[in-house]
């Protein structure tokens, strides 16, 4: 007689496929992501560990990416600048670390500002004495897939010195801390972080160490004008 008709949504799967399937999903949701600057030279993976996804629109910001020339590419319409509160034994350096340069912008502040010399591309903010980079979401590989992407970033979670943003902030949402309650909420997003990546032991060690050393390299210090150009 006729032959049957196999219809294929009844196929089951066979376990080993399924299996491997779900081997395979694990295996890429857990893989690193891969960090570049824009023009490719130096380059690097970030681990999918703990983290914290931060806006930030402060003056320092804002005058760091002005110094940067990089100020359209990397901030919201607001002015804001997004970072990943990451450990920094979750980051690695493949390619480019004779370009890694650093600044503050002030003698006083305990912040230092990383970025690339090669294209003056933006890698982050560490605060001296604290275990963690701020590091920024433009030096992620834009080859990342904006879905992976976003899901690997999470919700923001803080939002910081909100008044000096270049416009009006009231509408957006996630918290917006005024006056010295941003520090609080900051420390708590720090704990959030630091616990479990010192339990993983990934506080250790720093991608920006000087090579054959456990010391970070003496930044320079910068100074930006009122008129907002890099002097």
């Amino acid at each position: 007689g006729a032959s049957a008709m196999i219809n294929p949504l009844e196929v089951q799967h066979t376990p080993w496929l399924s299996n491997r399937c779900s081997l395979l999903f694990q295996i890429m949701a857990e893989a690193p992501l891969p960090l570049s600057c824009k023009c490719g030279k130096v380059q690097g993976t970030i681990k999918r560990g703990a983290g914290s996804h931060l806006m930030c629109y402060c003056t320092d910001c804002q005058d760091t990416y002005t110094f940067l020339r990089n100020t359209a590419d990397h901030t919201d319409a607001q002015g804001g600048m997004t970072y990943r509160m990451t450990p920094p034994g979750d980051i690695t350096i493949t390619q480019g670390n004779d370009q890694l340069r650093c600044f503050k912008l002030s003698e006083k502040t305990g912040t230092v500002r990383w970025y690339t010399n090669c294209c003056k591309s933006p890698i982050g903010a560490t605060v001296e004495g604290f275990p963690i980079i701020d590091m920024a979401k433009g030096f992620i590989s834009s080859k990342v897939n904006p879905s992976v992407l976003e899901s690997f970033l999470g919700p923001i979670r803080l939002r910081i010195f909100c008044k000096s943003s270049k416009k009006d902030t009231s509408a957006l949402t996630n918290p917006k801390p005024t006056g010295s309650l941003w520090i609080v909420m900051y420390l708590y997003e720090l704990v959030r972080v630091v616990i479990p990546s010192w339990w993983r032991g990934t506080l250790k060690p720093h991608p920006f160490w000087v090579t054959g050393t456990q010391t970070l390299p003496k930044p320079e210090q910068v100074r930006v004008g009122k008129d907002k150009k890099a002097v």
